[in-house]
C-alpha cells in the first residue's frame, strides 16, 4: 500500500489534472508549453492584511516566499493550479500539459516548483523569477515516480522501490541512487526537511522502518524498526529529531518522538482517529507539532512537555522555509490559511496568511453588452461580458425576448484569481431554434460561493438583427419550413433547428387551421409593403389567395386573383426581374412558362403575366433556389420525369440562358423546396424529402457557390419528415 503527502490526499479525491508549465526558454527536448499567466497583483485592501484564498482553494505545497495551491469546484473537480506569493497573495496561474495526473510538487525550503512535462521530462520553474531548469530523469528508467523537491534535487521512487536523487547543477543532469536502504524495501512516504536529510518510511518483511538519508552523500544514515507506526501517518525529521504516531491496541494513536541516533522514544500527545483519520506530523525547532484531519492542531515542546493549542478545523500542513504552512481556523480569524512560527521567546505562534475564501462583497469593476447583435452569417456571436471585483462567484445570465418571453441562459463559476466572466450567445434558443428579432432583456447575476459578501444583478437590453429571409416566418433571419397536417392546420419549423440539432425535439409554430381547402401552397417571399415573407395559395377553385407575413404569424387572406386552376407547377420567392422583388413562374397544362413580376403592392401583387416559353411540360416540378450563377438576379431548377435536374441560369430580365443539366437521381424526392441559406454561407441550399408519407426523411443540399456544380453532395439530417405519417395524412409543404 503506498501513503500519500498531505497535498496527495486533497488530491486523491479530485479528479486530477494534467499538468505543465513554462518560464522562460525551454531545451530542444522538452515540448513546448504556454506560459504562466501573469501575476495577479492583490487589492490594496488586501494587501494590507491578510487575503482571499479562492473558494475550495487547498494548500498543496508551501516554500521559502509563496505556496502551491490548487482549486476546485463546487462539484469536487479539480479546475486548476497556481502560486501565491505569501506576502500578498498575488497568484501565478499554472496552465495545462502532459502527461495526464501529472501533479506539480513544490520544494518547502525554496520557490521551487517541479512539473512533469512528459515522459520522463521534468521542469524546475522558480516562482522567484529566476530561469527554469528542465531535467531529463529517463536514466531512472520507465516508470518512475516524483515524491519530493529537496531544493533544486526530484526525490524519484524508480523500479523495486529504489530512490534516486536528480539533480542539474550546471549542463549534466547527475543522478545518484541513495544506497542503505534494503533491495526489498516497499517505500511507503518521504519527507524533506531544510537540514539537508529525508525521512523515509519503508516496509520490509512486514516490519515498518524509519530511515534517514542524508541528501549530500545519497545514503542512510539512521535506520529504526517502528513496527506500531500509524497507517495514516506523517513522519518528521530535522537535524535533531524524528517524529511520527503510533497505533495503540484500544485504536488510539499517539505522537512519539526520539533524539536522532537514540533508541529511546517520548510518548507525547494521544489522538482519537474515529476509524481511520490522518494524523499529521511535523517538527518545528524544539516543537513537535501534531493534530488529526478536521480536528485540532497542537504543538508540544521537546525541552519540557509543555504544550501550546494552534488551530481548529485542521485541513493540510506543510513546510514553508523553516516555518508551517497549515489550514484551519482560530476564534478570532475563522477558517483561513495560517502561518506558524516560532516566536522571539522560541514558543509557537500562529499568523492568518490568508482568509478561507473571498469576504468582500461583489461589485461590478467593468460592463462590456453589445446594443445590438446580429447571427445572420456563419459563426456570428454576441459575447457579454463583466469584470467583478472579485472571483470565487457563480455568474448566470438570462435572456429574454420581450415580444414571446423566450429565454438562453448560461451559468459559469469564476475560481481563484480569475475575475471575467464573459458569455458568447450563438444566437439560438436551447432547443437549436434561431434567436428571433426584437428587443431582449438580460439579467446578470452574480454570487459568492461561500455566501459572503453578498448577490448583485445588473439588467439591461439588447437589440437582436439578424435581417429577414424569404423563407422566414419566425422573424429570426432563419429560414422556417412550412407544413400541412392531416387535420388542415399549418404549421413552421425552424430549418437551422434541424441542421445544427437534428436530436433535438421539433419546435412546432401552429400557423391556423382550414388550410385543406387550398391544393397549392407557395413560400413567395415578400410581396408587400412589410420586411416580411409571405405565402400565396391557390384554392380548389382556381382562386389565388395572400396571406401577408407579420414576423410571428399570417395576416387574413386576401384575394388576389383568378383562372389560376390552369396550371401545373410553380415556382415562387425568387427575384427573376432584377427589380429587388420576388417574382412567380407557373406552367400551364399546354407546358408554356408565364412570369408574374412582382409589384410591392398587396392589393395586387403581381403584373399581368409574360409567355417566357414552351416545352416546359416535360418537368414535374419547378423551384426558384435564388442567385446561383453569381448575377445577382434569380435562377431557375426544373426537375424532368427522368429525375435530372437542370438549372436555367436568370437574365435579369425574366428570361433565361440555355438550360444545363446539373444533377441526376433527382426523381427519388417528393418535395425539392428553395428553402434559402440553412448554413448561413451566403450560398442558396436546396431542402428534400425522400421517401414515402408513411416514412419520410429530410436531406440538405448546400450551395457550392459553382453554378456548374451548384450543390454539394446531400446530407441526410436523420430527421423523420414532420409531415409524414406520425403526423397523418402528409399535406403540400409551401415551396
Amino acid at each position: 500500500m503506498k501513503y500519500l503527502s498531505p497535498a496527495g490526499r486533497n488530491l486523491a479525491v479530485a479528479v486530477a489534472v494534467t499538468l505543465a508549465v513554462t518560464a522562460g526558454t525551454a531545451l530542444a527536448a522538452t515540448p513546448a508549453l504556454a506560459a504562466p499567466r501573469a501575476v495577479t497583483a492583490a487589492s490594496a485592501e488586501q494587501q494590507a492584511g491578510p487575503f482571499a484564498l479562492g473558494f475550495n482553494e487547498q494548500l498543496a505545497g508551501g516554500g521559502s516566499t509563496g505556496f502551491l495551491t490548487w482549486a476546485g469546484s463546487s462539484d469536487g473537480v479539480t479546475t486548476g493550479w497556481q502560486w501565491r506569493r505569501a506576502a500578498d497573495g498575488a497568484v501565478t496561474t499554472l496552465p495545462k500539459g502532459a502527461p495526464d495526473h501529472a501533479n506539480p510538487t513544490a520544494a518547502t525550503d525554496s520557490d521551487l516548483v517541479a512539473v512533469q512535462t512528459g515522459g520522463s521530462s521534468y521542469r524546475l520553474l522558480d516562482m522567484a523569477g529566476g530561469e527554469p531548469v528542465d531535467i531529463d530523469a529517463g536514466s531512472v528508467g520507465e516508470g518512475a515516480e516524483l515524491r519530493q523537491v529537496a531544493r533544486d534535487t526530484l526525490v524519484m521512487i524508480g523500479a523495486g522501490n529504489s530512490l534516486h536523487l536528480i539533480s542539474k547543477p550546471g549542463d549534466a543532469v547527475v543522478h545518484r541512487q541513495v544506497q542503505g536502504l534494503p533491495a526489498d524495501a516497499d517505500i511507503r512516504d518521504l519527507t524533506y526537511s531544510p537540514s539537508g536529510v529525508l525521512a523515509v518510511r519503508y516496509e520490509v518483511s512486514g516490519v515498518e522502518h524509519l530511515a534517514v538519508v542524508d541528501l549530500a552523500g545519497a545514503k542512510v544514515v539512521e535506520d529504526r524498526p517502528v513496527p506500531r507506526l500509524y497507517y495514516a501517518s506523517d513522519v518528521a525529521v530535522s537535524a535533531t529529531h524524528l517524529a511520527w504516531s503510533e497505533s495503540n491496541p484500544d485504536g488510539s494513536v499517539t505522537l512519539v518522538t526520539a533524539l536522532r541516533g537514540a533508541a529511546e522514544t517520548t510518548r507525547h500527545t494521544t489522538f482519537e482517529t474515529h476509524g481511520g483519520s490522518y494524523v499529521q506530523v511535523s517538527l518545528l525547532g524544539d516543537w513537535a507539532v501534531s493534530g488529526v484531519s478536521d480536528k485540532e492542531l497542537s504543538a508540544v515542546s521537546l525541552k519540557d512537555g509543555t504544550t501550546a493549542g494552534l488551530l481548529g478545523d485542521l485541513g493540510d500542513v506543510s513546510g514553508a522555509g523553516d516555518d508551517l504552512l497549515a489550514q484551519g481556523s482560530t476564534p478570532e480569524h475563522g477558517d483561513g490559511l495560517y502561518r506558524i512560527a516560532l516566536d522571539p521567546d522560541g514558543r509557537p505562534s500562529v499568523t492568518q496568511v490568508a482568509t478561507n475564501g473571498a469576504r468582500t462583497p461583489v461589485s461590478v469593476v467593468d460592463e462590456q453588452v453589445p446594443a445590438t447583435a446580429g447571427f445572420g452569417t456563419a459563426g456570428s456571436k454576441a459575447v457579454l461580458r463583466w469584470n467583478l471585483s472579485r472571483g470565487d462567484v457563480r455568474v448566470s445570465l438570462r435572456l429574454t425576448h420581450k415580444a414571446t418571453g423566450k429565454t438562453w441562459t448560461a451559468d459559469k463559476e469564476l475560481l481563484g484569481a480569475s475575475t471575467e466572466a464573459a458569455f458568447a450567445w450563438d444566437g439560438t434558443f436551447p432547443n437549436g431554434t434561431a434567436a428571433y428579432n426584437g428587443a431582449y432583456a438580460w439579467q446578470v447575476t452574480a454570487t459568492p460561493l461561500n455566501g459572503v459578501g453578498g448577490q448583485i444583478e445588473r439588467t439591461g437590453t439588447l437589440q437582436v438583427e439578424s435581417g429577414t429571409a424569404p423563407h422566414d416566418y419566425s422573424d429570426s433571419g432563419s429560414p422556417d419550413l412550412l407544413v400541412r397536417d392531416s387535420s388542415g392546420h399549418l404549421a413552421s419549423y425552424d430549418v437551422r433547428q434541424f441542421v445544427a440539432q437534428p436530436e433535438k425535439p421539433w419546435e412546432r409554430t401552429e400557423r391556423g387551421g382550414g388550410w385543406f381547402v387550398y391544393d397549392r401552397l407557395l413560400s413567395a417571399g415578400n410581396l408587400d409593403a412589410t420586411p416580411y415573407a409571405d405565402v400565396v395559395a391557390r384554392d380548389k377553385e382556381g382562386v389565388l389567395w395572400l396571406y401577408s407575413g407579420t414576423g410571428h404569424s399570417l395576416s387574413p387572406r386576401v384575394r388576389i386573383g383568378s383562372g389560376w386552376g390552369v396550371y401545373t407547377t410553380f415556382a415562387a420567392g425568387s427575384d427573376l426581374t432584377g427589380d429587388g422583388r420576388p417574382d412567380l413562374v407557373a406552367t400551364d397544362t399546354a407546358g408554356v412558362l408565364w412570369l408574374y413580376k412582382a409589384t410591392g403592392d398587396a392589393a395586387k401583387p403581381f403584373e399581368s403575366r409574360v409567355r417566357v416559353g414552351g416545352g416546359w411540360n416535360t418537368y414535374d416540378l419547378l423551384t426558384a433556389p435564388g442567385d446561383l450563377g453569381g448575377a445577382k438576379s434569380g435562377d431557375l431548377l426544373a426537375r424532368d420525369r427522368s429525375g435530372d435536374l437542370w438549372l436555367y441560369l436568370g437574365k435579369g430580365d425574366g428570361t433565361f440562358a440555355p438550360r444545363t443539366k446539373v444533377g441526376g437521381g433527382w426523381g427519388q424526392f417528393r418535395y425539392i423546396v428553395n428553402i434559402g441559406d440553412v448554413d448561413r454561407d451566403g450560398r442558396a441550399d436546396l431542402l428534400a424529402e425522400s421517401g414515402s408519407p408513411e416514412s419520410s426523411l429530410l436531406h440538405v443540399y448546400k450551395g457550392t457557390g459553382d453554378w456548374k456544380a451548384p450543390f454539394g453532395r446531400g446530407t441526410n439530417l436523420d430527421v423523420v419528415s414532420p409531415y409524414s405519417s406520425a403526423y397523418g395524412t402528409p399535406g403540400p409543404v409551401a415551396f
